[in-house]
Formats: structure tokens, sequence, C-alpha cells
């Protein structure tokens, strides 16, 4: 548990409280399983607590990490998932140590108001997590009940016409039982106009079962009304010659009355720890969710010709009208995780043992149903026959189109993973620390009843890190990464696992409590690498092999009440290593920025009787990113974020935001073999000012 105390009644009735074990921000569970310090750890981790994703404006996940050292989350708002890279790679999605949802399957963002902090674990990490991919791990953990009475309950209002209601209640139903309830409802747009709508309830329970049991019970209930992406003609956008042939920012091909997503996601979690003796602890932690999805679109048509009639995505000679075409997925998911381990701590003469053996579990089953518009090919790999989509006009969009579609392809993935994991953590004078790790993985995967994937795999982890003077500690790791990729490719092609290898070495450096500097090498190999589609933006290829080699720098000053400072910066080579059908050796990886940098600040301070104030302000550079034709560059961008805040008693007043400015840029830019492409819009500016009751 994120969270472990424990308590009973004595003979007094007093409540017995047995040694705390609280996760800070210079502890993480997401290195180790273990709660080991930052500073022990030979693998970079960063740490984000739920107050500073708050004051950086953090509406989704992915905007948690954007400003920790070589993560670049994307730019623009998908409904369809949090996209996070890091050192090149996507980074995969935990929840208090367990897999959300597998890849590849459009499913419920996570809601950043039901955590209390997150953490980011960069580079391979499968033995201790065999469904990590070679960028690392985000890890959230969920805000759990405290014996302690406390909440809040506030109003949010912002651009994009949000307007919110969210609470967080705590406290003890008796000696033994502690509740918590978080909830939120929300009614707003995207910036293309269409919904962004969410309610969530995040009960949870923990049971003192034994001074030396806990029990935590968490559930989850969240329905999502959202939109899908705008996507814009990239002669229209980016490379349009003037500005009267430049379409509007915002501009939305699809139709808001079609397009959209909407999502039903429950869940149910167990989290159990029991002390077997003071050296002896067993962890368990189970989640059972099932989700339902009901995604449509209608996307303009930038395909290169491939298995299309025409090479333009225009109807007319003046082009401006955008041929359009509809893709519509309904998927119902169900997800089974478990990860059960058992840590032993016991001394060889001067040397401290840390030994952690585990097993989990993952069972996942899909069953999907497709469709989509025939690009000019009729009864083309089984796609709806009805027709396209009408052409809209760029420039005096008229919504409205009345079309035809249907489900042509129908689908049911089933695919398990049960991995045996053990680790050492070695301690010498406390002062010497080494990681060795082994697991043992076994993955199925089937489609339509068919096997179409069987493979086991060992991954293999180890490092040192070592305090030699001044609190500078130099590092050395080794790791790997075996990923199972659930699901398929746009024609329901199966995805075979993934596998990758790190070796990252560094040094890290702790003047003093809340404070910690970290610079890192890291150079990454991974096989069986999914890319985009060139000739079609709603499919995935797999196959070649990529690498990511990079260094990064990391600041992280936290003073209480005071100053916060957060400084990064990354350099990333990420490139082709082995031609595939979609990659050539020697090409940048698509989308990847080489260089990131950001940097954050802000302060505390007394203003009168009962009156705090907080002030804060950031900036991102986010370096330019590469297209598939590998002669496209989505240009740089330099963005600032920023917040103020007021406390009085028990109210908090507080405005923040994100791209202050309204820097108008794209995400990603794409060319096809001619004559266009697409540009997808960047978040604009988003404001939100809130109210909240603390109790």
């Amino acid at each position: 548990m994120l969270v472990a105390t424990s308590g009973a009644l004595a003979q007094s009735e007093e409540r017995v409280e047995l040694e705390e074990i609280v996760v800070t921000a210079d502890r993480a569970l997401v290195g180790t399983k273990t709660n080991a310090a930052l500073i022990e750890t030979p693998q970079a981790i960063s740490v984000i607590t739920d107050q500073e994703f708050r004051d950086r404006t953090a509406v989704d996940m992915q905007d948690i990490f954007r400003y920790s050292a070589g993560v670049s989350a994307a730019a623009s708002v998908d409904s369809r998932g949090d996209f996070v890279i890091a050192r090149g790679f996507e980074a995969a999605q935990y929840l208090d140590g367990l897999k959300r949802m597998p890849d590849f399957i459009y499913g419920a963002r996570l809601e950043t108001y039901t955590l209390e902090r997150a953490e980011v674990l960069r580079g391979p990490s499968s033995v201790l997590y065999g469904a990590g991919g070679p960028g690392g791990i985000l890890n959230g953990a969920s805000k759990l009940p405290k014996f302690q009475t406390g909440g809040e309950v506030g109003v949010v209002l912002g651009t994009d016409k949000r307007k919110q209601i969210q609470g967080d209640l705590t406290g003890a139903l008796s000696d033994t039982v502690a509740a918590r309830i978080v909830a939120l409802g929300r009614d707003g747009e995207s910036q293309w106009g269409t919904a962004d709508d969410r309610i969530l309830i995040n009960p949870s329970l923990t049971w003192e079962a034994t001074p030396d049991t806990d029990v935590t019970l968490i559930g989850l209930y969240q329905d999502d009304s959202q939109g899908s992406l705008g996507y814009v003609p990239v002669s229209k956008s980016l490379l349009a010659p003037n500005q009267t042939k430049k379409v509007a920012f915002n501009f939305f091909q699809g139709e808001p009355g079609f397009n959209g997503m909407d999502t039903e996601y429950m869940s149910g979690a167990l989290l159990v720890t029991h002390r077997f003796a003071p050296n002896i602890t067993f962890n368990s932690r189970t989640r059972y969710s099932t989700m339902d999805t009901d995604y449509k679109e209608v996307y303009g048509d930038f395909s290169d010709g491939g298995y299309a009639v025409y090479v333009s995505p225009f109807a007319d000679a003046e082009e401006t009208l955008l041929r359009r075409e509809f893709y519509v997925n309904r998927e119902k998911s169900k997800v089974l995780n478990t990860d059960n381990n058992i840590s032993v701590a016991f001394n060889t003469g001067p040397i401290k043992h840390t030994m952690l053996f585990g097993v989990d579990y993952t069972w996942f089953d899909q069953n999907k149903a497709e469709g989509f518009s025939c690009n000019g090919f009729e009864g083309l790999f089984g796609c709806f026959a009805g027709g396209s989509p009408p052409p809209i006009n760029i420039y005096n969009p008229q919504y409205g189109a009345d079309f035809d579609y249907g489900y042509t392809n129908f689908l049911d993935y089933r695919s398990t993973q049960l991995g045996f994991y053990a680790q050492n953590q070695l301690s010498y004078d406390d002062r010497i620390h080494v990681l060795l790790g082994v697991r043992r993985d076994k993955s199925t995967s089937k489609r339509n009843g068919v096997t179409e994937v069987d493979q086991s795999a060992w991954s293999f982890r180890g490092g040192v890190i070592a305090e030699l003077f001044a609190g500078i500690s130099p590092y050395f790791s080794y790791s790997e990464s075996f990923l199972p990729v659930p699901g398929g490719d746009y024609f329901g092609n199966a995805f075979q696992p993934r596998t990758a290898r790190q070796y990252e070495g560094g040094a890290k450096w702790e003047p003093m409590r809340g404070t910690l500097f970290t610079v890192a090498y890291f150079d990454i190999k991974e096989s069986n690498y999914v890319s985009q589609d060139p000739t079609n933006i709603q499919n995935f290829i797999q196959g070649g092999s990529v690498g990511s080699k990079g260094v990064e720098l990391e600041a992280t000053i936290r003073l209480p009440d005071d100053y916060e400072v957060a400084a990064a910066y990354s350099y990333t080579d990420a490139e082709v290593l082995t031609s595939s059908q979609s990659l050539t050796a020697g090409d940048r990886l698509v989308d990847i920025p080489k260089q990131l940098a950001s940097f954050w600040g802000a302060k505390s301070f007394e203003v009168g009787p009962d009156w705090t104030m907080k002030a804060g302000a950031g900036v991102r550079y986010i370096g330019n990113k590469i297209d598939t034709s590998q002669t496209l560059l989505t240009p740089s961008v330099t963005l600032v974020d920023a917040m103020i805040s007021a406390t009085h008693e028990n109210w908090v007043a507080s405005v923040n935001a994100s791209n202050l400015f309204n820097k108008k840029y794209y995400a990603t830019c794409g060319l096809s073999t001619p004559p266009d492409g697409y540009c997808v819009a960047a978040k604009d500016r988003t404001i939100l000012a809130s109210l909240t009751r603390k109790f």
C-alpha cells in the first residue's frame, strides 16, 4: 500500500501506532516496490506531488509530467487516451502499481483529481513490471482513506466553457475503519467545440484488521463524453503560402453531432499489506475493470494513394473542399491485474539485504466492432460500402451532413501474462547500494480464438549507486523490458511482444532533504517497434528495431511553505536501427523532439493575518519533430504557464494558466506523398479559476 499505517485498540482503548511508512517526494515505490529512497536507486526517477501538478494546470494525466526531464507529453487533447513519450518511447501507464489498461485500446483517461502523487521511472522496467515498455513507467498513486477527518469541496470555472464541481472527503468510521470519497462532475467543451463532460465517483475504504494487517478497497465509476481530434491540411496550415490560404487554427473537419467518444469505466481494487514479522512483509494488489467505449470519427482523408483512387485530399480544383472518411469503433474490454510479493530484510555481516519475491498476472479480454468508409474502393478490407461523408469547406464549414455508416469488422482479442520476479537490494555502510533483479514471463494472445502469440522471456536488471562524497552518488545500471502488445492493427493483425534493453549511467546529488539534482546518460534499443502507418492515420505497423541515446539533467528543490523549483533539460537522439515496412534505417523517429527544457518556480508568502499567497510561473521548450516522410519538421515552441492563489483560513482561491499567452502551434504535422498531409492543432490556452473550501 502507498501509505501503510496500522492501529488497533489496546486494552486501554488507545490506538497503538506502529511504525508509519509514508511515501514522500524523495522516495518512490515505482523503482523497487519497496519504498526506496531516490538517492539509493540506480535509475532515473521523478516524483510529482498533487499540489505541484495542480499548480501547473495539469488537466490530464499526460500534463503531469511536462516538467520532468526526458518526458514529452502529447501537446494535443486526444480523447482516446494519454500519450506520453519518455526517452523516445511511449511510457506505460500504471495506477497503484498495476497497469491501468493495455496499449492500443481506446479508453477512459485517468482523472488527476483522484491522485495524491505521480511517479515516472525512465527506461525498460520489466523485472518488476512485466508489461512495462522501453520508455518507462508512469505510476499514479490513488488518494487513500485517512483516519484524520479532512477534505475539501470546490468549484472550477475555465476556458472551453468548463464548469466543474469536485469534492474529496475522508475520515474514520470507527477505530479500525477509515473511508474516503472523491467525486467530480464536469460540463465543458474541447477547443473544437465538441463535448468534454465527466461524472466520476471514487470511494475507498481502509480496514486495519489487525495491528499488522491493512486492507483497502478502492472503487471507481467514470462516465465520459468527449470529442475527437481536429485535423487540418498541412498545405493550409503549417505550409500555407499566405494568411489568406491558411485555415482557422481550430478548424474542425468532423461532425460535432457524430464525432466523439462515450466511455463508461468501472473498476474495483483490493490492496492488502500484512507484516508477518518486523522484517517480513506481504503486499498484494488486485484490480478488475470493465470499459464500454463507443468511438465515432469523421476525419479528413490525407492518404497517399496507396489504396485510394485519388492523391489529393481536396475534391475541387480550388482546394477548398476537403474529402472526408469515417471510422467507428465499439469495444468492450475487461482487465484483471494482480501483483503479489513478499519482502524479507536481513543482514549478512556488514551488508543489508532486502529480498523481494513476487508473482503477477494480467488477463485481458476485448470484443471489438469496427467500421470505416472505403476510401474510394467499395468492399476493400471489408470496409463499409455505403459511401464516405461529403466533403467539407475548410474556410466555411457547414456541419450536419447526413451519411450512412456501419460495422464490418468484428474482432475478439484475449491475452494473458504471467510473471515471476525476484529482486535483492544490497546496502553496505548506507553508502553503497546494489540492485539485482530477474524475471520470467509467459505471454499469450489470441485473435478470434486463434493463438497468435505464445512466448516466454527472461528479463534482467542490475545496478549500483554509491555515495562517494558530499552527498554525490554516481550510478550505473542495466535493464530490460518484455512488452506483450494486446490487440492488433487496423486490419485485425495481432501485434507481437516488444523487447528492449538499456544501459544507463549518471549521478545523483542530494545536498539537503527536499533537494535532488540528477544527471543521466542512457542508451536504449528496442525490437518489434510499433509505428504510425504513413498511409492511414488510423493504423499502426509493427516491425524493425529502433534506438535512443541521450542525456538528461533534472533539479528539484522543495522547501515547505517557501520556495519550489523544478528545472530540466534533455537531449534525445532517437533513430531507426533496422528497417521495416514503415521504417528506414538511419531515419529519425517520428514525433520525438530531440531537445526539451523547462523551468518552474513558485513561492509562498504571508501577506497579513491568516492570509497566505502563492505565485508561480514556468517556461517549457519543446524541440522540433520530424514526420514519417522525414522531410517535414513540426517547429519547436516555447510556452509559458503561471498560477496565483490566496488562502484565508479554510478558503483557497486560485487561478491557473497553461499556455498563458495562447501560443497557436501544431502538436504534430505529417506529409503524405504528394501533395499534402495533415496537422493537429496543439492545446490552446487553458485558464482555470477555482474556489475551494477545506475541512
